[in-house]
């Protein structure tokens, strides 16, 4: 009876004779074996194959068909296999196969396309592209700003137009996106939305909605968690003055109403239009029966979570445990000593290099008990210290700054910070037209 091979063949390391003589090991040039007899097997010629006959050739027609018919069915088992199928066919359409990429390009640039101009119909655009979504006050304010056109010219353009016009007021950021202005722009990277109308001192925790024409006025919604969308205070801040935020109604009802009292120049040609939108507003709200919250009421129930009012002195709102002190401790300087040690900056001797590294120099420690501050969690002092470089306005202290917002900001779970913060420093501008539109042009 002949015996097994043994599976292991020519690696076999066993040697015990029990083994050796159940099962067989052939080598290398060991014909029996089925594979090897087909590699020493000798080539045959045309001859040969013509005198002994040949297997049938394939029929290359028929298969041509099935490929047509494998490729029509993968193009119905869904849209990535359709897709791959027309772009191979487009691509070998072409006998060089050079138009491959541009062809990819193309069909890359429609599908991105097609996926914002389905953005586009929903208010998912808003939490997309700004990484935020608007209170109900927002859209209801909308509404109201339609009823001050006339019904012949209304449209959504036109609402923004008319405040424009009338009080050189600007609606922006998700206010245009209500308005259309989106839907037929060109598309632009994700930190030109973080950006758009972002001026220079704004942080992370601000929004603008309002801006006075040609102006570094504006007014803003504030959130100091990404996530909130209820009960939002609205600040204002004008950037020719420096950093400070100033909270100024709990509603944008109430913070249009300021800026018509306050910021609005009113000459005797406009009174009587200023006038008759007052009362229109009162109106609208009586008759809708809208309560909306109030500025003493939401003020003073942040300032119970306020840690440190920072340099925009608007606050730093963190988790705080009031009886372990776990969330926050002061800064190893006091805002004066830390203005002063900025204040190096304005040294007209010592040179930018020089007055650089000295502020650096002073800073360090500062920086260094933050960073203890935050692996010891209290996220709270180097989110202060990284929004108080950030006010300062030196862009030299970006990387520094930017160094203690993102583990604060990443440890208070507020990603949607980060990527605005990193977004702003990136291209930051005192300029006062941050349209997005224009920077695309």
């Amino acid at each position: 009876m002949p015996k097994e091979d043994c599976k292991y063949g020519e690696k076999c390391y066993q040697r015990n004779e029990a083994h050796l003589a159940k099962y067989n090991h052939p080598d290398k040039t060991d014909v029996r074996h089925e594979d090897k007899a087909v590699k020493l097997a000798p080539k045959r010629n045309a001859s040969c194959a013509e005198e002994k006959g040949s297997e049938p050739k394939p029929n290359t027609s028929n298969s041509s068909a099935d490929s047509q018919n494998m490729e029509s069915h993968g193009e119905a088992k869904g849209t990535y296999e359709s897709e791959t199928a027309v772009l191979h066919r487009e691509a070998m359409s072409n006998i060089s196969g050079k138009n491959y990429m541009e062809i990819m390009e193309k069909r890359i640039r429609f599908s991105v396309q097609h996926e914002y101009d389905t953005l586009c119909e929903s208010n998912e655009f808003i939490r997309h592209k700004f990484l935020v979504e608007m209170p109900p006050d927002f859209y209801e304010f909308w509404k109201f700003i339609n009823t001050l056109v006339d019904d012949t010219s209304k449209s959504n353009r036109s609402a923004v137009e008319h405040l424009e016009t009338a009080f050189q007021l600007q609606l922006v950021g998700p206010f245009e996106f209500l308005s259309g202005t989106f839907h037929q722009a060109k598309m632009g990277e994700p930190g030109d939305y973080l950006r758009h109308w972002r001026f220079y001192y704004d942080p992370p925790e601000f929004q603008t909605v309002f801006v006075r024409r040609g102006t570094g006025v504006h007014y803003g919604y504030w959130r100091d968690v990404p996530q909130d969308k209820e009960n939002l205070l609205i600040a204002r801040n004008d950037m020719a003055s420096g950093c400070e935020f100033q909270f100024v109604s709990g509603n944008i009802f109430d913070a249009f109403l300021y800026y018509l009292e306050h910021d609005f120049v009113s000459t005797p040609f406009t009174a009587s239009k200023v006038t008759a939108t007052k009362k229109a507003v009162q109106k609208y709200l009586a008759e809708n029966s809208l309560e909306l919250a109030q500025l003493d009421r939401l003020q003073r129930e942040r300032n119970k979570s306020v840690v440190a009012k920072a340099f925009h002195r608007a606050g730093i709102v963190v988790p705080f445990d009031r009886k372990t002190q776990l969330g926050y401790r002061p800064l190893s300087v006091s805002d004066a000593e830390l203005k002063k040690m900025l204040a190096l900056f304005e040294r007209k001797d010592l040179g930018d290099g020089l007055a650089k590294q000295a502020v650096l120099e002073k800073l360090q420690p500062v920086a260094n008990a933050a960073i203890i501050a935050v692996d010891e969690s209290d996220f709270g002092t180097a989110l202060e210290l990284g929004i108080d470089l950030f006010c300062s306005g030196h862009k030299e202290l970006h990387m520094l700054a930017s160094s203690l917002i993102v583990p604060a900001y990443s440890m208070l779970k507020r990603p949607q910070f980060i990527a605005i913060a990193k977004a702003h420093m990136e291209s930051r501008s005192r300029d006062v037209n941050l349209s997005m539109f224009d920077v695309l042009k």
